[in-house]
């Protein structure tokens, strides 16, 4: 666990262990989401919106089978009617 410590500009340093693991450089922009009175969520932000969903539901098509298998089956599925 790193630590850090609030200046009176209300400022934090991030630790170099933990820019290092975030690959933060400077002027990286980063996210903080307060989960309660004493937690929060530090989370890197993407460069884009459209990279910052890359791979999201990656799960969902490897149960099905790769896309590439699914819209086959659609398509297959169209023929049929």
């Amino acid at each position: 666990m790193e630590t850090a410590k609030l200046s009176q500009k209300y400022q934090i340093v991030v630790p170099k262990e933990v820019r290092r693991r975030m690959r933060l450089e400077a002027g990286s922009r980063i996210d903080i989401y307060p989960l309660d009175e004493n937690r929060a969520i530090l989370m890197r932000r993407s460069s884009s919106s459209v990279q910052s969903l890359k791979g999201l539901g990656k799960e969902v098509w490897q149960k099905m089978g790769g896309a590439e298998k699914y819209i086959k089956q659609e398509r297959g599925s169209w023929r049929k009617k």
